[in-house]
């Protein structure tokens, strides 16, 4: 399915990567260290599993593994949705959330320069409640080669 997604007040972080086949997103999933096993089980399924589980979430991408994803073009996206923005990820597309608080992230996080970037552009002192909308459709095609390819 298509998503939408709607910022209505905070920031959302962001990573995205281009739709990419099975086989490429689940060696995109072992750049960002989303196979963790524990005795032998899977910890996080981040590519069948529910996106809001329950369990240990996978640490979020460093900036080698944005550099490694763009050795392997998959066209890494990262940034910071605002409020009164939108964003439209495509079905197939693997992406992440998280929501953007005012502490100092490591300096290898992903998102490290540009949040502290925007704190001293929006001049930001205390965290804002990020509060978003989602929403999801499915987009079928109108011949049957199209919907053939689409479902």
């Amino acid at each position: 399915v298509d998503s939408g997604h709607l910022c209505l007040s905070g920031y959302n972080e962001v990573v995205m990567l281009r739709r990419i086949p099975e086989h490429h997103k689940e060696n995109a999933l072992k750049i960002f260290n989303c196979y963790q096993k524990s005795d032998g089980v899977l910890e996080f399924d981040a590519l069948y599993g529910l996106p809001h589980a329950d369990g240990e979430k996978p640490p979020w991408p460093k900036h080698d593994m944005i550099e490694e994803c763009r050795k392997m073009n998959y066209y890494p996206s990262v940034f910071i949705l605002k409020p009164g923005q939108w964003v439209h990820i495509n079905k197939g597309r693997l992406h992440a959330f998280r929501k953007m608080s005012t502490s100092q992230l490591p300096e290898n996080d992903c998102h490290s320069k540009i949040r502290s970037d925007l704190i001293a552009k929006e001049n930001l002192s205390a965290d804002v409640t990020c509060v978003s909308v989602a929403w999801d459709w499915m987009y079928r095609g109108i011949t049957c080669k199209g919907i053939k390819e689409e479902l």
